[in-house]
């Protein structure tokens, strides 16, 4: 279900890096989706480098939730891992994929976690989701 995002002004503001503080969503049918990496149907990572993983990465959680009658409007909270995170420079690579992703008016949430490191070497993000789908779009055939 389309989701409902708040700026508290006791917070910063987050909407420049691609994401809000808050989302609020209707009833429906909760959608978690397994963390999403690089790797293609062929067991293959053709994307190079941290920006093309996660715009990969992303695109595998639409796929997911278009299985399930859903659309990125619908995300309520995304984690992205990213092994030998490095402040600065990388959190601007990721908020801007974010805003060219989502834009500014209404973004999901999103924690970046720094982690040591992914099932594989060459996996450079993981993107997990949490979203929330009408019921309908479910009992349409999907």
């Amino acid at each position: 279900m389309p989701r409902t995002t708040l700026q508290p002004q006791e917070l910063f503001s987050s909407r420049p890096w691609g994401f809000s503080q808050v989302a609020v969503s209707p009833p429906g049918r909760i959608v978690n989706i397994a963390g999403q990496v690089a790797w293609d149907r062929n067991h293959e990572v053709t994307a190079v480098g941290r920006e093309a993983q996660l715009r990969q990465a992303l695109q595998h959680v639409f796929i997911a939730l278009d299985a399930v009658g859903g659309t990125p409007d619908d995300i309520q909270i995304l984690r992205l891992y990213l092994p030998d995170f490095e402040s600065g420079p990388e959190a601007d690579l990721i908020g801007r994929v974010l805003v060219e992703t989502f834009g500014t008016k209404n973004p999901p949430p999103s924690s970046w976690i720094g982690v040591q490191a992914l099932a594989q070497p060459e996996y450079l993000v993981e993107v997990e989701a949490m979203a929330v789908v009408q019921e309908e779009a479910h009992s349409a055939g999907r």
